[in-house]
């Protein structure tokens, strides 16, 4: 509803969704699924300016944007088929090739988006890296409660209109999983309705599996569920709540293709075998 609103909202974390770039040595190019304006690519290509990057979305009016802002080494498409298209004219293939999925797919799960253009797009890439950041909501206990001294502090400190709308699409925020969703977008006061009825936490992490890796082809080069600093820091000062270690709201997530003929250090040899000098 507010473009520069909400790419400025996503220009924020930088440098959390640039995770990824120390930890995928063989890609000469790097694909993000979900580009909107652009910003991420344009981040990432002045830290790695000899580096190739293509930017896809399915609204074309972002990729005008980001087309507007293009810089060399970089392309923007709307276009799915124009993405490998892309990489086989410069000649790079799949193995040196990463897709990033960043703050994708609480999006693609909410609103229902077509899954089979993000297979289609992993099918024709064929690459060696899948890297995902975004939030997933992960606790043992799902249904906790919290006390009425923290749901006081909220409801003082946030307009009552707000929380009844957001308890009107998601349930009472006196589920933790419900107040945590609450304190992750209530600052986002400008495109209120459309980030209200979002749901955050569309997916789990069956779910995605599904969609990556449902033929096992990839194995798991990192993973990390974490609290963003800036958010508890937010919830610390602004309502006086610790965040705690029960619950996490994001994570990050690097698949790398398993490559044929490897030799596995977790097989063979005896401990008690010694090395002869």
């Amino acid at each position: 509803m507010n473009y520069n609103v909400y790419n400025d909202r996503m220009r924020r974390s930088m440098w959390d969704k640039a995770f990824f770039m120390d930890k995928v040595p063989d890609a000469q190019a790097i694909v993000d699924y979900g580009c909107a304006d652009g910003s991420l690519v344009r981040f990432l290509h002045g830290l790695f300016p000899a580096m190739r990057f293509i930017g896809f979305d399915i609204d074309p009016a972002m990729i005008a944007e980001a087309n507007a802002q293009r810089e060399e080494n970089t392309w923007f498409f709307s276009d799915i088929e124009a993405v490998p298209a892309k990489l086989r004219e410069m000649k790079i293939p799949g193995s040196q090739t990463a897709i990033n999925f960043s703050s994708v797919f609480h999006e693609v799960f909410h609103y229902s988006f077509d899954l089979s253009m993000i297979k289609e797009m992993i099918a024709s890439v064929d690459p060696q890296y899948l890297v995902v950041r975004d939030m997933m909501y992960d606790s043992l206990a799902d249904e906790t409660i919290i006390s009425r001294e923290i749901e006081a502090r909220v409801r003082e400190a946030l307009p009552g209109w707000q929380i009844a709308d957001f308890e009107k699409a998601h349930g009472p925020i006196r589920l933790r999983k419900n107040l945590v969703h609450l304190l992750l977008k209530y600052k986002y006061t400008e495109n209120w309705p459309r980030e209200c009825a979002e749901n955050y936490f569309s997916y789990t992490m069956e779910d995605l599996t599904a969609v990556l890796n449902d033929d096992h082809r990839y194995r798991p080069i990192l993973f990390s569920r974490y609290i963003l600093p800036w958010i508890r820091c937010d919830i610390e000062n602004k309502f006086g709540i610790d965040s705690g270690n029960e619950f996490t709201t994001h994570f990050s997530l690097i698949l790398g293709k398993c490559k044929h003929g490897m030799l596995s250090l977790n097989e063979g040899g005896s401990i008690n075998e010694r090395i002869s000098v």
